[in-house]
């Protein structure tokens, strides 16, 4: 008989998120949604872009009806810390017992911030309900990103807690998002799905849905790119990218986001623009350390390049990343987005620190120059 350690084992932990709505149209349920929790009075936590120059904010205000409470709209990209501790107060000034998000990863996480920030004060976590703009799949997590204004890098917290309890996905929402933005967004998604095959352990649900968004997004983004306002083509994309972080709670990120996160608040780039330049690069390098995996994910596009060799089809995997990103218009060097070969020993030692890896991660962020 095989030992115990010789078959396969695992565990799977779930988010405290209770129902995803999706589809065009959807926004209509979020009144119905307050009530069914028992919330009465909804702050929306947004950015002045969605809140000043689209209907998208006035659109949700109408859907909350009765439960509409005020608006907060001064977070900016990368959640800066001040934006997070106003949010509270205006949470704290109206008395909200339900916060909604709108809008990308940075209103998403300032609001799980928010929620922790007063639950620090009342030991109640107030529920989110996240309205998505983007293809970030915050909404889908318990990771929280906040920027440190004076630093200008990235920290954060991870807690189960502050988790969106329910998430509306209505593709109508999300055409006032810039294209750039959310093809971008898109990769990130991609970045998620690729690191979540790869992560250490067994998660045999996740790596199912992970290579299901992988094709939906090499099939979707650039059908997007043509038809900008199919709603259907976008409906597909916020699958994808909820299949991309489903269960992430299982799955922590690798390389790619870290380096991301390390270059995005420091340089003003937005995350999604990080994945575009880091992922195929990453894949590369890590093709003899996840060489499985990442061949996995050629076979799953049928690319036809992908012949008998894992290594070979793992190589083309990256290049078929690398392709996508180039086929969206979008960038693919650190050099198209500020960043020089000054910044590249900065971003390595606040990736790994000064660890035997440094020498190599500096070498790989050379090589998207």
């Amino acid at each position: 008989m095989a030992a115990a350690d010789e078959h396969i084992q695992g565990e799977y932990r779930f988010l405290p998120q209770e129902h995803v709505v999706f589809g065009v149209g959807s926004l209509a349920r979020l009144a119905g949604e307050i009530e069914r929790i028992g919330g009465a009075r909804a702050l929306i936590i947004t950015g002045s872009s969605l809140a000043t120059k689209t209907d998208v904010v006035a659109n949700v205000t109408e859907a909350l009806g009765t439960y509409y409470a005020g608006t907060f709209d001064g977070i900016r990209q990368h959640a800066p810390g001040s934006g997070v501790v106003q949010a509270t107060e205006a949470a704290r000034a109206i008395a909200a017992d339900v916060l909604v998000s709108v809008g990308g990863g940075s209103p998403i996480d300032a609001t799980k911030a928010v929620a922790l920030a007063l639950a620090q004060e009342s030991g109640v976590f107030l529920p989110q309900i996240a309205i998505p703009t983007t293809l970030s799949a915050a909404e889908f997590s318990h990771l929280v990103g906040v920027t440190n204004e004076e630093r200008r890098a990235k920290t954060g917290f991870a807690d189960t807690r502050v988790a969106p309890r329910i998430v509306i996905l209505d593709a109508r929402l999300t055409l006032p998002t810039p294209l750039r933005l959310w093809l971008s967004s898109g990769i990130r998604s991609l970045d998620h799905a690729v690191e979540t095959l790869y992560a250490a352990g067994a998660h045999p649900i996740s790596d199912v849905l992970a290579l299901e968004a992988i094709r939906r997004l090499f099939a979707e983004l650039p059908r997007c790119m043509e038809h900008p306002d199919d709603l259907d083509v976008r409906t597909e994309l916020q699958l994808a990218a909820w299949m991309s972080f489903f269960g992430e709670v299982n799955t922590p990120m690798g390389l790619s986001h870290n380096l991301g996160r390390r270059m995005g608040a420091t340089y003003n780039v937005p995350h999604g623009i990080t994945s575009c330049i880091t992922l195929p690069h990453v894949m590369r390098y890590l093709v003899h350390q996840a060489t499985p995996q990442l061949a996995a994910i050629a076979r799953a596009l049928q690319l036809s390049e992908a012949g008998p060799s894992d290594i070979d089809a793992a190589l083309i995997a990256a290049d078929a990343v690398s392709d996508l990103i180039g086929r969206l218009g979008l960038p693919r060097h650190l050099s198209e987005v500020g960043v020089g070969e000054g910044d590249l020993h900065d971003i390595a030692l606040a990736t790994v620190g000064d660890s035997p890896q440094l020498a190599e991660v500096e070498q790989l962020l050379a090589r998207m120059l």
